[in-house]
């Protein structure tokens, strides 16, 4: 069973298209993340939240929340918290 070590290229990326998205910029960078392990009867999955900032500088008031699938990363999916 695959453990979560950090976050790939492809789901920060997510994770800055969704913020992008939600808040009309293009400037918005994960900072930082957590991660939590959630277990489910069809596989393994860690809840990440992304800290959102503009150009590195200021605070988002909202993060966003990476879904990751240890089976297949390629399943991840972004949505905002």
């Amino acid at each position: 069973m695959k453990q979560f070590e950090n976050l790939l290229i492809s789901e920060i990326r997510k994770a800055e298209k969704v913020a992008n998205l939600h808040y009309n910029r293009k400037d918005c960078k994960v900072t930082g993340y957590i991660a939590k392990k959630g277990d489910f009867p069809y596989g393994l999955w860690y809840e990440v939240r992304c800290e959102i900032c503009f150009d590195y500088e200021e605070r988002a008031d909202c993060d966003v929340i990476i879904n990751v699938y240890m089976d297949d990363r390629r399943r991840s999916f972004a949505t905002f918290y």
